[in-house]
């Protein structure tokens, strides 16, 4: 045995809560495969049906958006590297096209090979299925948190052409937008200053708002930008009552920190009128379950504010609720919102993500 290939293999998340002796089983399906300089490993839009452990050599992972000129490096992998993991459960396309930098040699599970050993060890599927239920989601952080995801997806942008200045305003309105909207014509650049979806700001060659926003409006070609400024969690008033104890403080800020910092995600991804109705429709649905969501006071519209305060015996019922209150919500937004499956569910702050933790948040989503 490859001690060197057995460990890195150990060390890929999917493959991390397997025991030893059916992790044995998986490696003996590797096989080696040798690419040279300039090949295409994987390309974006292909079907999944490999994962990858690099021996030698290096790759370059990149992405090929529509609407941009070149491609968009997302990583470069080396020796003991791995990817295309996730292929061999979802055998969904490829999100990325990887390309041999150099002569490369690799170690290649097939995602035939890979089905054919969980149906015939059962141990391995009971194994992926609690891993993936904690995991999955943040499989593909690293994505996410790419150029092209930031450009694409956190700051919708587009073409004049297909949209039109006044839907491009009205999404504004109806989503409280707080922050920019930036169009560019050759040289030509103007700036919509935007607060809670008011317009409080028209920059466009030193002109007159009313001015300026006739030139705009006949604008047939150009780009836009939509820029939202960025939800300050730690401005925002966290809720208090005299009962609470110091450790039921710490648990509902924690949860009410958790939630401001994931709403401020969603609202960027699917705007805040989306998000709202999403909201509304997870409260009705869990209204029949808890009584307790009486005594909790969510908006999002014209802005985010959560107020806990009316919470006066808190239970563990409560961590119950917010999680199935989160998990309603993104439900309810991915009929409409592609790419919520990797929405990432941990906080951001470890703190937080730390008391979620011990209060097995994740576990109850």
């Amino acid at each position: 045995m490859d001690k060197i290939l057995f460990e890195q293999l150990k060390r890929v998340p999917l493959f991390s809560e397997i025991s030893e002796e059916d992790l044995n089983l998986i490696y003996q399906k590797l096989e080696p495969v040798y690419f040279k300089k300039g090949s295409i490993i994987i390309r974006e839009g292909d079907l999944g049906d490999c994962f990858y452990i690099i021996k030698s050599g290096s790759v370059r992972v990149e992405t090929h958006p529509e609407d941009v000129e070149h491609p968009i490096i997302l990583a470069r992998l080396e020796e003991g590297d791995y990817f295309g993991e996730m292929a061999l459960i979802t055998g969904e396309p490829r999100s990325a096209t990887v390309m041999a930098e150099t002569d490369v040699e690799v170690w290649r599970l097939r995602k035939s090979e890979f089905d054919q050993l969980i149906l015939k060890n059962p141990n391995i599927t009971l194994t992926l299925t609690h891993m993936l239920t904690h995991r999955l989601i943040k499989t593909n952080k690293a994505l996410q948190e790419t150029e092209i995801q930031f450009l694409k997806k956190i700051h919708p942008r587009g073409n004049l052409k297909d949209f039109g200045l006044i839907r491009i305003l009205n999404f504004a309105e109806q989503n409280a937008l707080t922050g920019r909207i930036i169009l560019k014509q050759d040289n030509k650049k103007a700036i919509f200053e935007y607060e809670k979806g008011q317009l409080l700001h028209l920059d466009y060659e030193d002109k007159q708002e009313d001015e300026a926003l006739d030139e705009l409006l006949n604008w047939k070609e150009g780009t836009f930008f939509i820029e939202p400024r960025l939800f300050d969690l730690d401005s925002h008033p966290l809720s208090e009552n005299p009962g609470w104890s110091k450790e039921e403080s710490r648990i509902l800020n924690a949860i009410e920190r958790y939630l401001l910092e994931k709403f401020s995600d969603l609202i960027q991804s699917a705007g805040s009128k989306n998000l709202q109705l999403a909201l509304n429709r997870a409260q009705h649905k869990l209204r029949s379950i808890f009584d307790e969501i009486e005594t909790i006071n969510i908006q999002i519209l014209p802005e985010i504010k959560i107020d806990l305060s009316q919470i006066n015996k808190f239970s563990e019922k409560y961590i119950l609720l917010f999680a199935l209150l989160l998990n309603q919500i993104l439900k309810n937004l991915s009929r409409d919102v592609i790419g919520l499956d990797f929405f990432e569910i941990r906080s951001n702050q470890p703190e937080i993500d730390e008391v979620l933790e011990q209060q097995q948040f994740y576990m109850l989503f």
